[in-house]
């Protein structure tokens, strides 16, 4: 297991490097120079006005822009390996800083959907499994597909005018408070709710095909502990790494629902950084996202080797 745990983690490090170096190259190859555009767009804060070449020059060699491509990488990397990211040519802070600020407001949102999700969806499978008319099933079949197919913009702009500006329940946008968090959590919650009844409920039709189901069953153990003990344990070894995978996307991945409520999260953080060509910040919030996904790959692994004795870590399957 230690063994498996730190090929893993060696394996997540590659991942961060192979993610940041790919991205600061895709970053050199926009069209445009860098320096120009965080002069014009930070500095100058006004992207038609008219620049010179030696101030363009400048802020070259001030960034280290002028360089070439694989020493600049060389130079972020000997830092980043140290833990320093660089400064934030934006804000002119460490970028180290920033992301741990941007993530005290992204990890308590996507824990806080995730594990909302998660409750509303065993509730309706369960529901769907004890009730005796098609058309409780049918039902929730029915509002799992409708949160897959609205957008969760539109979602969180309905949200907002029926709670926040008619009833006046909740607040429109910040994060000062545990109330400002009610409605982004409900749309994101609810976004991922339609994808986990769909996944769990095939996984859980698949498991109780299985002949090991029959068998129980003819033991004598009652719908219930069929259910807890044979049928949910199984159908959830392919619903966890989904399930992982999808909380690494909330980290980095839900700029729409940070801006519509004004949420100082890493997506945003993100994309503000990729809007004002700001190296440091984009490639210290892509290191944080791909570290977040290897790390969510390898719970996951080791919670479903936990849930299926026939898996065995580092060696497959028995």
């Amino acid at each position: 297991m230690a063994a498996y745990v730190l090929r893993r983690l060696m394996l997540a490090l590659v991942t961060v490097l192979a993610a940041t170096l790919l991205t600061y190259v895709l970053l050199r190859l926009v069209p445009g120079e860098p320096a120009r555009a965080i002069l014009t767009r930070i500095f100058v804060q006004d992207q038609a006005a008219t620049v010179s070449s030696a101030d363009v020059a400048r802020i070259a060699e001030r960034y280290g822009l002028d360089a070439p491509i694989l020493l600049q990488y060389g130079r972020w990397l000997s830092g980043a390996l140290t833990g320093d990211l660089g400064v934030s040519i934006r804000t002119g802070r460490p970028v180290l800083t920033e992301l741990c600020w941007r993530l005290s407001a992204t990890l308590p949102l996507a824990a806080l959907a995730t594990l909302s999700a998660l409750a509303l969806t065993f509730a309706s499978v369960a529901l769907k499994r004890r009730a005796r008319s098609g058309r409780v099933a049918a039902v929730i079949d029915t509002f799992a597909i409708g949160t897959i197919a609205l957008p969760s913009f539109y979602l969180g702009v309905v949200l907002v005018i029926l709670f926040a500006l008619k009833l006046d329940w909740l607040p429109v946008s910040g994060f000062s408070s545990w109330a400002h968090l009610v409605l982004p959590v409900t749309v994101l919650a609810l976004g991922q709710f339609g994808f986990n009844v769909i996944l769990l409920d095939d996984a859980l039709n698949e498991a109780y095909a299985a002949p090991h189901i029959a068998t129980a069953r003819a033991k004598g153990l009652d719908e219930h502990a069929v259910f807890a003990r044979h049928a949910l344990p199984n159908a959830l070894v392919p619903f966890i790494p989904y399930l992982a995978l999808q909380f690494a996307f909330l980290i980095g991945g839900v700029v729409v629902v940070e801006r519509l409520f004004t949420i100082p999260g890493l997506g945003a953080y993100l994309m503000d950084a990729l809007d004002s060509h700001d190296g440091p910040a984009f490639l210290g919030a892509i290191a944080v996202i791909a570290l977040a996904v290897a790390l969510a790959n390898l719970i996951a692994d080791l919670v479903v080797a936990r849930l299926d004795p026939r898996i065995r870590l580092g060696r497959g399957r028995a």
